[in-house]
């Protein structure tokens, strides 16, 4: 894999846990929760442990004087029995008890046993694992002492069958291999009394149980920390999940994924006052050293450089759907463009859902439609925006029944020839691009589109939909506008300027932006130019 897929894939990865934290946080926090009430919950026990050395039975040498040793097998044996019926109802007679929590294992490598008894009071759980361990101890010794009993018994009668032998045997040549077999029995039966009085039963205690100071359980802290990777684990897969079923844009590289013809001409950062939609606010002039007033100063430097090959004295801005921002764009290019000394018009051809006026608190009753229906001359319906010189907007006027229909008379284009005899910029306003067809009507009498994408909201497929819808109508200069955008992007406010056009580049200035060229004008003022769709 290359180094560039590994960054994409990086970054892409790094955009989920972005978008999605919530979901990693929500779990994380609910695995922690659950896990800390359990352990506060939960019956506070103690462990004691006592511990058992396994050894050879007797601690002595067997009869042929070889020393016994203890094998894995042997500790394993142990382990069983002491595990057993035998042993288990031993201790609960003894403590009068009806249950016991008692584990043992084998301590590593070695001879070792431990016997871990687990009590909500400090001091039974040392006693349930000394009772345990001296039980054990006591039943080994029984089997033991049982053992050599029998032993002893059958050395003893096996001397008896030689006795009656030798009595028989006297004089014979068989007599003196008797008495030795004889003597060896005696001398076995000697030991067995030895070993009988010393026999420990091949277990012994080396370390009784004391009553604990600390719980054993439950572990809060380890409780807690559990809860934690399984919660972010959880998260994360939720995350990935909730992700991958969502259809919305979020970054660049899905623009590029969803559009990959189409150039991203700016990226908007999200503005706090533009949760309050019934507010509606121009960043530019609220905010003018902002980070969005910078995207959209960026904005207007894509829209020079592409007006490069040829004049661009109209842009239509359109949104696949509803509440994407195309208002709040156009409103604010239009003031970093009147800035710079253009002369540009707003025109509110939204003609379903007109906000453009509200932005600088003027009024859509008189407007593009007064005009075309002649209720207005388009001097008298045009309406200078207070406080930015240059600046001019055409309101909605009144909302006619069949928008359509309204924008395919030929009063459009004789609108379009006064505003390009007076203005060097036109900027129009339309509805959505999926529900109507109002946008398609109009891109005839512009020079480009700026199609205003919302991060979060906008889908995949609404922004392919749009594309097409676009291409259909022959819309000349398509870019996007990425808007709404959470925290900075990978690439910047700039991002569409160094690759989107035919190799056009701006060079950065110190503080990392990049420098915007002197201001200029898309044409050469007033002129007369083709506005018949066709």
């Amino acid at each position: 894999m290359s180094t560039d897929t590994q960054e994409v894939d990086l970054r892409t990865y790094l955009g989920v846990l972005r978008r999605r934290k919530w979901w990693v946080i929500l779990f994380s926090a609910v695995f922690v929760v659950g896990a800390l009430a359990y352990s506060f919950a939960a019956t506070t026990e103690y462990s004691a442990t006592a511990q058992l050395l396994v050894q050879p039975q007797n601690g002595n040498v067997t009869f042929t004087g070889t020393p016994q040793t203890i094998t894995p097998t042997d500790v394993a044996t142990e382990l069983q029995l002491l595990t057993g019926a035998p042993v288990v109802d031993a201790v609960k007679a003894r403590l009068h008890l009806s249950q016991l929590n008692v584990k043992v294992a084998e301590q590593g490598q070695t001879d070792v046993i431990v016997v871990t008894a687990t009590n909500h009071r400090p001091a039974q759980a040392a006693l349930v694992a000394n009772s345990y361990a001296k039980e054990f101890v006591n039943y080994e010794t029984s089997l033991a002492t049982k053992t050599l009993t029998n032993l002893a018994l059958e050395l003893q009668r096996q001397i008896s069958a030689i006795d009656q032998e030798l009595t028989s045997a006297k004089g014979t040549p068989q007599q003196t291999a008797l008495a030795n077999q004889e003597a060896v029995l005696k001398e076995q039966a000697a030991q067995l009394a030895v070993s009988g009085a010393e026999t420990t039963g091949g277990v012994v205690v080396t370390s009784l149980a004391t009553a604990p100071t600390i719980p054993s359980s439950p572990k809060k802290v380890e409780n807690g920390l559990i809860g934690l990777v399984v919660g972010l684990l959880v998260g994360l897969g939720a995350a990935f999940v909730v992700d991958s079923l969502d259809d919305a844009v979020y970054s660049t590289d899905d623009l590029e994924r969803a559009a990959p013809h189409v150039p991203v001409m700016a990226t908007v950062p999200i503005v706090g006052s533009w949760r309050n939609r019934g507010m509606p606010v121009v960043v530019s002039l609220s905010e003018p050293t902002g980070g969005a007033a910078e995207a959209y100063r960026s904005l207007r430097t894509s829209l020079q450089f592409m007006a490069q090959d040829s004049s661009i004295g109209s842009v239509l801005v359109t949104s696949p759907m509803a509440g994407e921002g195309k208002t709040s764009t156009i409103s604010n290019l239009g003031v970093v463009l009147a800035k710079v000394g253009q002369r540009v018009v707003l025109v509110s051809a939204d003609l379903r859902q007109p906000r453009l006026a509200s932005f600088f608190g003027l009024d859509e009753s008189v407007g593009l439609t007064s005009v075309m229906i002649g209720e207005s001359t388009l001097d008298d319906a045009l309406q200078p925006v207070p406080d930015v010189p240059g600046l001019t907007l055409l309101g909605c006027g009144p909302r006619p029944p069949d928008p359509a229909e309204l924008l395919s008379s030929p009063a459009v284009t004789q609108i379009f020839d006064g505003l390009t005899q007076r203005f060097d910029m036109i900027l129009v306003d339309s509805a959505p691009l999926i529900p109507v067809t109002d946008p398609l009507l109009l891109c005839p009498f512009t020079d480009a589109t700026l199609l205003v994408v919302a991060a979060g909201q906008t889908k995949k497929g609404q922004l392919q939909r749009a594309c097409e819808r676009l291409a259909q109508a022959s819309a000349k200069r398509v870019g996007i506008v990425f808007n709404e955008v959470k925290g900075e992007t990978e690439y910047g406010y700039n991002y569409g300027y160094s690759h989107a056009y035919n190799g056009s580049s701006v060079v950065p200035s110190s503080n990392g932006h990049a420098a915007e060229p002197a201001p200029q004008a898309f044409g050469d003022g007033p002129r007369g130019r083709q506005t018949t769709p066709g």
